[in-house]
This record gives C-alpha cells, structure tokens and sequence, in this order.
C-alpha cells in the first residue's frame, strides 16, 4: 500500500473578508433559520477532510497586503495558498500553488473574479448563503478540498529521492529518445534536471546496474522463495517460465527493496530487462513482476529508467491511490484505440483492495524458462481509464480518457503481442494522432483506472505545465 505521509503539507489560507453578505443582520431578522456559515467553520471543515494539512493564518477577515506579507516571510515553508476572495496580481505573482475561492452573493463585486489563465491558480465557488440542495454545498466543499488534494500532491514529491539504475546517467538507455533532443544529450538533461528541481524538488541517484543485480545472490533464500510462492499461489497460472525463475524474480524484488533503503529513495526506475551488458543471457531476471509488486506496495516502480513515467504514477499515486502502469504507445485510428503495453503494472488498479487477475510468464521474445518472470495482468474490460505523461524537459502535460476494451477482439492471440501486460483504449484516436507530441513525451505513456482527466489538466495548471496531446 502507499507509503504513509509523514510531513504536512502547509497552506497558508487568507480570508479577505468577513464572509458574511452584506445586510446579513436584517437578512437573519426575517430568515432566522437561516445560517451562514463563517470563515471558521470553513476551515474546520476542510480541516476534517484534509487531516494531512496544515492550514497556516487565520480565521479571521485578513488585508491582501498583510497577507502578502506574511506569505513572502515564509514562503519557503509554505506549499501552496487557499484565498476567499479575487486574488491581488501581487499575491499571484509570488508564484505558489493556490486555489482562489469565490464567494458568490456575498455583496457587489468590486474587484472582478475571472479563470486566471496562464498562472498557478485554480477556481472554486463557495456563496456566501449555502445553497437550498445541501449536497449542492457539500460538493462545493468537496470541490475545494479536491483542489488543495492537488497542492498536496505536488507538496509530497519535495524531498522525494529516486533511484535511478542505470550505466547512462542519469536518465538511462530509453528516453529521451533521438527525436526528443534538439541539441546535446547533456543539454537536454540539464534543462530536464533543473526543471524537475524547479518544478518538484526531486532528486534523482543514479547508481550503475551491478549495485543492484550484484546483490541477487545474496538475498535471503527463505525470504524470497516466500515470495515467490506468494506469487505463484495468487497467478492464474505459470507459462513459458518455471519456480526457479520466479524465485530469481523475488531476490531481484528484495534487492530492489535493499538498495532504495540504502540510498534512503522512495521510488525506483531501472533498466528493466536486463538491458546490455546485463541480458537475460547472463541469467539476469526481469524487474517486470518485482516493479508490478512494488506498485501494488505503494511504491512507484518503473521499468527502462521512464523518469517521466515514474514522476507521472508518483503523482498519481498520491491523486487516484493507485499507481497504475505504463508502456509503449500505439495510436490505431482504424480502430479507433490507443494501445499501452509493457510487462509490468499494479496489482491494485483502484484505490481500493480490488485485484486485477494476472498470470506469471516468461518476457516476450525471449525463450522459455530464462530471463526471470513477468505478469499478464487481465485489466478490466468496459473501465474508463485516464492516459497521461508528464514532459519534464518541455514542461508539458499529456492526457486522454477512454474506455478499456478487448483486445482479443482486435487482434488474434492478443496476448503474446508486444508486451505481456496491454491496455486497449476505446478513444478518438484520430484526434490524438493529430495532435501527439512525441517529441516532447517519447513512445511511452501511463494508465490510470477512473477519469482523472480533470484533476491532471488543474495539475498542469498549478504547476505551470502545458496541457497538450487532446482528444477532443
């Protein structure tokens, strides 16, 4: 499961006003049972809905400068802002996350509230008399805490150290791919390490493969043969792979485990597939059922050092509860699907306890009975699913949704196709076609069960990326 979150994420929240509409004292003399609920109460709502927040200032009716103020002494503590009220171009340039809250029918507007494109601020609408529908409200509150979910989010990826197994540092054999570097590899790094810096504040360490696949060996016999068994009894089967293999694939797990505690990370990404001069003919394991393991955990693993992948189901984790998996990216107008397939993915595809069925094999290509273990996970048939990727270096975000259909029905022995775990996508491909930027996402995307499509693009937004690749 998810790793538990040990630091609050600080929100500095700023009323700037009382809240109550204007008349509201003669309005409550003629309307009596008829309550409006304060600023205080606000907060302590959210507060409930929120337990992993902390909200910073006050109750209290508040100046737009003397929150400023307060803002910029503390603005390298504070994560993101929560404004009642339009807020000032001043507090919007200090450049935080922040959701702005209109408070309709509270008086006559005199300073107009608008989308703010083109910053890191989102809109939520909370009026001043609650709605007569009381969900209606409710969702207005659920709305807003939603949106701080997001600032959230982001909060959580500070200090997070990734490891990265590679004999390429720091971003591996995979991506960028050629089509993606307009100059140098190096440029192209830099200009992607600063903005995650920038962006996030997650750190990468790289580390050459041997360091981990060295450490095979001496994992615990007892311990991973646990494992393995583990596995073996919750598959549907075992096909073109034996126990051994699988037991190869559980040290490689624990030593997976070993490493990231070593270099004190939370999520890892390697080479994948025994990637040269670590083939499956060495007797090197695939990290497909280890990584699939790992994102069922709670812990983001991603196969062929796809930081992007990774940072993506990180974020993602944190936003849906799940993982979710990643892989190459086909697009089939004629059919109008877009293909995602690899050899590994989560388990748990909701945030929830519910379990994909899956069965062990051997890696496609590869002959029988080598090269460790993966999974075939039967994702769910007629699901919407949300299909994104962050671009760190182009400062970008792509998303879709679609609905999961069978691929059986498309294509014959569907299974052993490309790789062993696929999603097939009901979407308007057509449109995506025109509109894909491989240069700025490479070939690789990721899937998440349930439509997220709006969380990701008010995720663009507070972090100042682009929404691109639509499909409508």
């Amino acid at each position: 499961m998810e790793t538990e979150q040990t630091e609050r994420t600080r929100i500095y929240t700023a009323f700037l006003s009382a809240g109550l509409p204007v008349g509201y004292d003669a309005y409550r003399q003629h309307h009596p049972d008829i309550k409006v609920m304060e600023n205080e109460e606000i907060r302590d709502l959210l507060q409930d809905e929120l337990p992993h927040v902390e909200f910073v200032g006050g109750a209290e009716a508040q100046k737009a400068e003397d929150a400023i103020s307060a803002i910029e002494q503390q603005q390298e503590e504070i994560d993101g802002v929560l404004v009642f009220g339009p807020p000032p171009a001043e507090l919007i340039a200090l450049g935080l996350p922040m959701v702005a809250v209109e408070r309709p029918l509270a008086g006559c507007t005199t300073v107009p509230f608008h989308a703010y494109e083109d910053s890191k601020v989102l809109t939520a609408f909370l009026p001043a008399h609650r709605d007569k529908d009381p969900q209606v409200y409710s969702s207005r509150l659920t709305d807003i805490a939603g949106k701080l979910d997001l600032i959230d989010a982001i909060a959580r990826m500070k200090g997070l150290r990734v490891l990265v197994v590679t004999d390429k540092p720091v971003l591996g054999y995979f991506e960028p791919m050629d089509l993606q570097i307009e100059t140098t590899r190096e440029e192209y790094e830099q200009t992607y390490l600063d903005n995650l810096a920038e962006t996030f504040g997650t750190e990468f360490i790289a580390v050459p493969q041997e360091d981990l696949l060295g450490r095979m060996p001496a994992m615990d016999e007892q311990d991973a043969r646990q494992i393995a068994d583990g596995w073996i009894a919750e598959a549907m089967a075992l096909r073109g792979t034996n126990e051994e293999q699988v037991l190869e694939s559980a040290k490689l797990y624990l030593a997976m485990k070993e490493l990231m505690a070593e270099h004190d990370c939370g999520a890892i990404t390697t080479e994948g597939f025994g990637w040269p001069p670590h083939g499956y003919d060495k007797g090197i394991a695939s990290q497909g059922l280890p990584s699939s393991q790992l994102c069922t955990d709670g812990i983001v693993a991603a196969s062929e050092t796809l930081t992007d992948c990774l940072l993506t189901q990180q974020l993602a984790l944190y936003i849906t509860g799940s993982a979710g998996l990643l892989g190459d990216y086909t697009l089939d107008p004629f059919n109008g699907t877009a293909i995602v397939a690899h050899c590994e993915g989560t388990f748990r595809p909701y945030a929830d306890e519910r379990r994909a069925p899956y069965i062990i094999r051997n890696l496609p290509f590869v002959p029988e009975n080598v090269g460790g273990a993966c999974v075939q996970i039967n994702y769910p048939i007629g699901e919407t699913v949300t299909v994104a990727k962050l671009g760190t270096h182009a400062k970008k975000l792509s998303v879709f949704t679609g609905e999961t259909v069978s691929g059986e029905e498309l294509f014959p022995y569907w299974d052993d196709v490309l790789g062993r775990n696929k999603v097939a996508i009901k979407t308007d491909a057509r449109a995506l076609l025109e509109n894909v930027d491989w240069e700025a996402f490479g070939n690789h995307r990721t899937v998440f069960f349930g439509d997220f499509r709006q969380q990701f693009k008010d995720l663009a937004k507070l972090i100042g990326f682009e929404v691109v690749e639509k499909d409508r």
